[in-house]
């Protein structure tokens, strides 16, 4: 599962950072995009979860004092919401300080 808003981020970044798109063109982009494509069986895309916004405020609130960023907000409550969701793979090992209302590992790079 991976939440809209994080493949919008994933573009972003692939599309602006000179380590990865040295010309600064939309190729690398594009292709991990065509790697989420609606018909991929690799990835499901999900939209934002029930009263994200609310939620989201809420949750970053209550971790005031985490770097959570509001995307990561976004997929903690994703995955909090599904509890078919079982594992969180990401780069941030901060999100490893949110507690979960089941039981998720997060990993991350190192850990």
């Amino acid at each position: 599962m991976v939440p809209e808003v994080v493949a919008g981020e994933a573009f972003t970044k692939l599309r602006y950072d000179r380590r990865v798109s040295g010309r600064r063109d939309a190729r690398q982009a594009l292709a991990v995009f065509g790697l989420l494509a609606a018909d991929s069986k690799l990835f499901e895309i999900r939209g934002l979860p029930d009263q994200s916004h609310r939620r989201s405020v809420e949750l970053l609130a209550r971790y005031i004092d985490q770097t959570f960023s509001w995307v990561d907000a976004i997929v903690l409550l994703s995955a909090d919401d599904d509890r078919r969701v079982e594992m969180l793979w990401t780069v941030d090992s901060t999100l490893g300080a949110y507690r979960f209302s089941h039981q998720v590992l997060v990993s991350s790079p190192g850990h």
